[in-house]
C-alpha cells in the first residue's frame, strides 16, 4: 500500500483520482471516491484520506493538518488499512456450545440472549458484577461505558497492556493529569525513557524528533534495548531493565541541588523542601551501582538537562514503557512529573503540554450517566486511575465478576499468564467478544459478535493534543466486507436494547458526532471534509494543577497509605537475578514498528514484514552469545518455571548483557489466524499473573528465563 505502490495499481485500472489531472479518455465511472478516517493501530487514531475505486480500497493519504500522522502513515497504519478485506474476517455472530465448538446464530438470537444474561446477572449478582475492556479507541470506549454505566456499573476498563495504567496513575498523583504531550520539535533536549516511545511511533513524532535532531536538540534514549528507530537519538544510554526509576532519581538529587533550577521551579512545587531531603543519598555515584551506566554518564545528563530548561523533559507517556512493566512504574512516573516540574517544562514551547483541550459532553448534549456503585477494583488498587483491567480478570476468575464484555480487546494473548486468562473469561456467566475476527479471547467467550473495522461506518470525533490540539472527524470510507459485521457502536446499541436500557441510546453515532464537533467551536460538515480541525493550542499561564494544593504535589499520602513513601524513592523491581540464581536474564517486551501489542499481528502485510526481518527472534547479548556457543540465526530454549519454547536467536551488542528481548505480538497458535499462526513465542507464557502494588498494572516484564542452544 506504499504511494508509489498504489499509484501503479491506479494507472493500471485506468482509474482517475478525484481533483487530479487526467486523461479525457478516462472512464468518469471509475474516478475514486475519497473519505476521511482514522486509523486504529494504535490509540493515536492517526487521521487519513482513503481513495476507493468502485468500492474498493486504492491507496491511503495520511492528513497532513492531523499532528500525529503529519501527511503519512506508519507501516501499522498501512497494514491495518488493507485489514478489511482479510480473509479471516468474522462473518456471522457466534455461540460456544457445551463441548467448546462454536456455532453460527442470529444477531437476534445473539443479542437477545446477551441481553437477558446481563439482565439476569445484575438481578442476583448486582451491577457490580458486570464488567467491560475497551481498546481505548473513541467510540468503542464511549459507548461500552455509557452501556455499563446505564445497567448501573462503573466497571469499564482501558485495555492496560497497551496503555499503561501505572503510568498514568503515577503521573495524576503528581499533577492531576495523566499524560502530557512533548513538543519534540522545538525542545533542546528529550530524554525517552523505553524505547518503545519511539518503536512504536506516530509519524508527527517522528518528524518532530528528526526536525529537533537536525536543529542541534539532544535525544537521549534510555533503555535496556536499542531498536532500529534509534536513528532519532543522539545518545543511547543502556540501563539495566527495571532500573530507570534509579536513573531519574539521581537525576533529580543533582538537579535540586542546583540552586537556580531548583529556585525556579519552587513555587510550583508543593512538598518540595521533603523530597529534596530524600533525594540526597541517591547521588549519580549510587544510581551508577544500580542502573549499570557510569556516574560521569549520569552527572554528563544533569548538567546538560539543566542547561537546557525549559525546553527540556523527560519523555514517559502512554507509549513509553509497556504496560506496567515492573513493580515500580507507578512510582517512576510520579518521580518523572516531579522532575519534569524541576525543568520548568510544563506548557512552554520546547517542553511538555498538560491540559490540553476535551469534550465537554454535556455542553455536547450527552452527559454521563450517573451510577452509584463504584469501580470494583478500586478497593485493592487504589492508586489506579481508571481502575484496573487486570484486577478484573483476576476477580472474574474469582468469580466476583459474572459478565464481561470485550471490545477488540485481546486480553488472553496480551497479559500475563494466557491460560489463568482464559480462565477468567471462561469462568463467567456470560462473556462477550466484540470482534473483527477470532482471536485468542473471543475463542474463550459466550458469544462472539462479528465487529466492522473503523473505516467500515462512522465514528465519534477524537480529541487530542496539547501543543497542537485538534479535532478529527471518520467517516465510512468503505463498503463492510464482512456482511453480517456491524458497528461497534450498532452491537453495542443492540445489546442495550436486549438489556432493557435502550433509551440511554435513542441516537445515532452523526448526532453525538455533531454535538461534540458544536461543543468545540466547529460544524461536524465542516470537520468531516477536511478530517481534523485545529483548536485553540494551551497557554503557558493557563498551567492549572487540578490537585488538592493547586500545585505539582511532591508528597502523596495515597501512594504512602498504599505502602510506598510519601515522596518518590527508590523501589526494587519485583523480581530480581539474585532471587532466581545464576544465568538467568530478565525477560523484556515490547512493540515493533510495524506491530502493536496483538491487534495488528495477523494483518497480511504487516505479517509478510515480520516474516522477512524476522522480527519474531529473541534478542540475546553477543558476549553472552558467544558464550553459551549461540550464533545469529540459531534455535535456543528459553525456559522459566512457566513456560519452556524454542526460539530462534539474534544476536546482538544492541542490548544490555543482563536482558533478553522478545516482542510481544507474536505466538499466536490458531489456525483462524492464518497469517499469524505458528510465528513466534509468546512472552506473556513466561510471566505470572501478578499486578503493580497499589497500581494494578500487569507486570509484564517482571520474569527471568534462561536461555540455552538447542540441543545442547
Amino acid at each position: 500500500m506504499a504511494a508509489s505502490a498504489a499509484t501503479a495499481a491506479l494507472a493500471a485500472s485506468g482509474a482517475a483520482l478525484t481533483g487530479c489531472a487526467s486523461s479525457s479518455a478516462v472512464d468518469p465511472a471509475h474516478a475514486a471516491e475519497v473519505a476521511n478516517t482514522q486509523c486504529t493501530a494504535c490509540p493515536k487514531q492517526c487521521s487519513y484520506a482513503a481513495y476507493t475505486v468502485d468500492g474498493a480500497l486504492d491507496k491511503v493519504v495520511g492528513n497532513a493538518a492531523d499532528p500525529a500522522s503529519a501527511g503519512t502513515l506508519c507501516a501499522r497504519g498501512y497494514g491495518m488499512a488493507a485489514a478489511a478485506s482479510s480473509a479471516d474476517r468474522l462473518q456471522s455472530p457466534r455461540r460456544r456450545t457445551e463441548n467448546g465448538s462454536y456455532e453460527d446464530v442470529s444477531w437476534d438470537e445473539a443479542l437477545g440472549a446477551i441481553g437477558q444474561a446481563l439482565m439476569g446477572i445484575k438481578a442476583a449478582k448486582g451491577p457490580g458484577a458486570l464488567a467491560a475492556i475497551v481498546p481505548g479507541t473513541a467510540t468503542a470506549d464511549w459507548y461500552t461505558t455509557r452501556l455499563m454505566n446505564a445497567l448501573g456499573s462503573a466497571n469499564v476498563y482501558v485495555n492496560a497492556t497497551s496503555a499503561s495504567t501505572s503510568v498514568a496513575s503515577g503521573l495524576a498523583l503528581a499533577t492531576g493529569y495523566t499524560a502530557y504531550d512533548v513538543d519534540y520539535a522545538h525542545a533542546k533536549m528529550v530524554v525517552i525513557l523505553g524505547a518503545s516511545t519511539v518503536e512504536m511511533p506516530d509519524p508527527g513524532t517522528i518528524a518532530a524528533l528528526e526536525a529537533a535532531k537536525a536543529a542541534g536538540a539532544k535525544i537521549v534514549m534510555v533503555d535496556s534495548r536499542m531498536p532500529a528507530s534509534a536513528s532519532v537519538a543522539t545518545e543511547f544510554l543502556a540501563v539495566k531493565a527495571g532500573t530507570e526509576l534509579a536513573l531519574v532519581l539521581a537525576v533529580a538529587q543533582g538537579l535540586v541541588a542546583r540552586e537556580a533550577v531548583a529556585a525556579g521551579a519552587e513555587a510550583a512545587m508543593d512538598g518540595l523542601d521533603a523530597w529534596k531531603s530524600a533525594l540526597a543519598e541517591y547521588t549519580p555515584a549510587w544510581a551508577a551501582t544500580v542502573t549499570g551506566l557510569s556516574a560521569d554518564a549520569i552527572e554528563t545528563l544533569i548538567g546538560e538537562l539543566a542547561a537546557a530548561v525549559p525546553a527540556a523533559c523527560i519523555d514517559l507517556t502512554w507509549m513509553a514503557l509497556f504496560g506496567g512493566a515492573y513493580g515500580n512504574t507507578g512510582e517512576l512516573a510520579r518521580a518523572v512529573a516531579l522532575t519534569n516540574t524541576l525543568l520548568g517544562c510544563w506548557n512552554v514551547p520546547g517542553g511538555a503540554y498538560v491540559g490540553g483541550p476535551a469534550i465537554d459532553w454535556e455542553a455536547a448534549g450527552f452527559a454521563p450517566l450517573a451510577v452509584e456503585a463504584a469501580d470494583v477494583t478500586a478497593e485493592e488498587y487504589p492508586l489506579a486511575v481508571g481502575g484496573s483491567a487486570a484486577q478484573a480478570l483476576r476477580l472474574a476468575h474469582d468469580g466476583a465478576i459474572a459478565g464481561l464484555l470485550l471490545v477488540e480487546s485481546n486480553v488472553v494473548a496480551e497479559y500475563p499468564d494466557p491460560d489463568y486468562v482464559r480462565e477468567a473469561v471462561e469462568a463467567c456467566e456470560l462473556s462477550v467478544a466484540v470482534t473483527p475476527e477470532m482471536t485468542e479471547t473471543a475463542r474463550a467467550c459466550t458469544y462472539v459478535l462479528p465487529a466492522q473495522l473503523w473505516a467500515e461506518s462512522a465514528q465519534l470525533p477524537v480529541v487530542s493534543g496539547g501543543a497542537h490540539p485538534v479535532l478529527k472527524v471518520s467517516l465510512p470510507a468503505v463498503a463492510p466486507v464482512a456482511a453480517e459485521a456491524r458497528s461497534v457502536a450498532d452491537i453495542v446499541k443492540g445489546i442495550a436494547t436486549a438489556a432493557d436500557a435502550g433509551a440511554a441510546f435513542n441516537f445515532d453515532v452523526a448526532d453525538v458526532a455533531a454535538g461534540v464537533c458544536e461543543a468545540c467551536g466547529c460544524s461536524y460538515d465542516g470537520a468531516a471534509r477536511t478530517g481534523t480541525v485545529a483548536l485553540a493550542p494551551v497557554a503557558a499561564e493557563a498551567v492549572v494543577w487540578p490537585t488538592a494544593s493547586g500545585k505539582v504535589e511532591c508528597a502523596s499520602a495515597a501512594a504512602a497509605e498504599a505502602g510506598y513513601g510519601a515522596v518518590p524513592a527508590w523501589v526494587e523491581p519485583a523480581v530480581g537475578t539474585g532471587a532466581v540464581g545464576y544465568d538467568f536474564y530478565r525477560l523484556t517486551t515490547g512493540n515493533q514498528a510495524p506491530q502493536t501489542t496483538t491487534k495488528t499481528v495477523n494483518a497480511a502485510p504487516l505479517a509478510a514484514i515480520a516474516e522477512m526481518y524476522a522480527l519474531d527472534g529473541l534478542w540475546l547479548n553477543r558476549a553472552v552469545a558467544e558464550a553459551a556457543g549461540i550464533a545469529e540465526g540459531d534455535k535456543a530454549t528459553i525456559e522459566n518455571e512457566y513456560a519452556s519454547a524454542p526460539v530462534r536467536v539474534h544476536v546482538t551488542e544492541l542490548i544490555e548483557p543482563t536482558a533478553v528481548y522478545l516482542a510481544s505480538h507474536y505466538g499466536v497458535e490458531d489456525d483462524e489466524q492464518k497469517q499469524a499462526d505458528g510465528r513466534g513465542v509468546r512472552q506473556a507464557r513466561f510471566v505470572p499473573f501478578a499486578l503493580e502494588p497499589g497500581y494494578g498494572a500487569p507486570l509484564l516484564q517482571e520474569t527471568m528465563v534462561t536461555v540455552g542452544k538447542a540441543g545442547a
